[in-house]
């Protein structure tokens, strides 16, 4: 039984529409969670994937038909998701807290660099 075959095709874009929903609110640790996730899935894992893909030396009988290669990176990519959001990988949770203080960071900088503006502003 295949967990992937389980989840409706419709609910891949629901992480997109939970991350914006969570970054118009406001929430930097989702939106960091969330890229840090994209970054270790599209980085780490679709290519160890691809490369163990690309490697198969199957005979002609058994080598992958024209179907089977045009869809196999949507597989890979759907798989290395799962892989990614299941197995709570600790470069994850590094990475996203990177993202976060760097998110931070910048909002700070934004922060003082608005604060000379409004004060010029009031005299």
């Amino acid at each position: 039984m295949s967990t992937i075959a389980s989840t409706p095709s419709a609910s891949l874009l629901a992480p997109d529409a939970r991350l914006a929903a969570r970054a118009r609110g406001g929430d930097t640790r989702a939106l960091a969670h969330e890229a840090a996730k994209t970054l270790v899935t599209e980085g780490l894992v679709k290519p160890v994937f691809a490369s163990l893909r690309d490697g198969g030396f199957a005979a002609e009988p058994f080598a992958p038909g024209t179907a089977e290669r045009r869809f196999r990176p949507m597989f890979d990519a759907i798989l290395a998701d799962r892989v990614v959001e299941g197995s709570n990988f600790a470069l994850v949770e590094r990475t996203a807290d990177r993202f976060e203080r760097s998110m931070a960071h910048a909002a700070t900088r934004r922060e003082q660099a608005e604060r000379p503006r409004s004060a010029h502003g009031k005299d």
